[in-house]
């Protein structure tokens, strides 16, 4: 269900789960699965540098300037 765009706590609800830990244990993510996350924040919020965290090389778009 994760895996086809379901919600941890919509999952967790559906099997009865008391927590978001059960839930969170039995849920195994790949790393494209992960990727495919961050892309969506990517659309929402546009490719973001911080100075001193985000590496200029690490950016997917080389026009963006960190200050």
């Amino acid at each position: 269900m994760r895996k086809s765009g379901a919600d941890i706590h919509t999952v967790a609800q559906l099997l009865g789960h008391k927590d978001l830990r059960m839930a969170a244990r039995y849920q195994h993510l790949s790393p494209a699965f992960f990727e495919q996350a961050v892309k969506g924040l990517d659309t929402v919020f546009g490719n973001l540098c911080y100075p001193g965290v985000t590496a200029k090389a690490a950016l997917p778009v080389p026009e963006l300037v960190c200050a």
